[in-house]
């Protein structure tokens, strides 16, 4: 987890979010943090349960889809975030979404979901269909990410047609 080192203080980087979790798990032995990537970074990945996902310069990060691709579950720690592919990508079944100023819960949080409902979360992230939404393929697939991007276009554009269509008819 990056902590923008030209802001230590994280006033302005992550809404002080990275920072408030450093602060808070950086030695807690639940939590495997580090400040930057790492050689080892994906394999870490591979061998967490949760993988936070907090929000950095905007509310989007790629350790979301490195998480679910790698199969690790995302805590999504960013208010506002519109996710890629939600037609096709159940993110409440496969991931987590913590409120950015219920950061210093997130260890409770973390338990209780183990407790509770951990194994039905990663099963539905186990889906091959969810990683095939979110990856590129050097050669485009029906239902890749490149297929996921060119079918938000045309629907937005057929949304977009029709408006046009009543307006002028009007």
């Amino acid at each position: 987890m990056e902590v923008n080192p030209k802001n230590v203080s994280g006033k302005f980087y992550s809404k002080k979010v990275r920072t408030d979790i450093w602060r808070r798990y950086n030695g807690d032995r639940r939590f495997y943090l580090q400040r930057s990537r790492y050689a080892g970074y994906q394999s870490e990945i591979v061998r967490s349960v949760f993988c936070l996902c907090p929000l950095g310069w905007a509310p989007w990060s790629p350790r979301l889809v490195e998480s679910v691709a790698l199969g690790c579950v995302p805590v999504i720690i960013a208010d506002g975030i519109r996710l890629p592919f939600a037609s096709v990508v159940r993110w409440p079944e496969i991931s987590l979404r913590v409120a950015e100023r219920d950061v210093g819960k997130l260890g409770r949080i973390l338990e209780e979901v183990a407790r509770t409902n951990l194994s039905t979360i990663q099963r539905n992230l186990w889906d091959p269909s969810v990683s095939k939404a979110l990856l590129f393929n050097e050669h485009m697939q029906e239902g890749d990410a490149t297929w996921q991007v060119l079918e938000s276009l045309y629907n937005k554009l057929q949304r977009s047609y029709r408006r046009r269509s009543m307006v002028s008819s009007q």
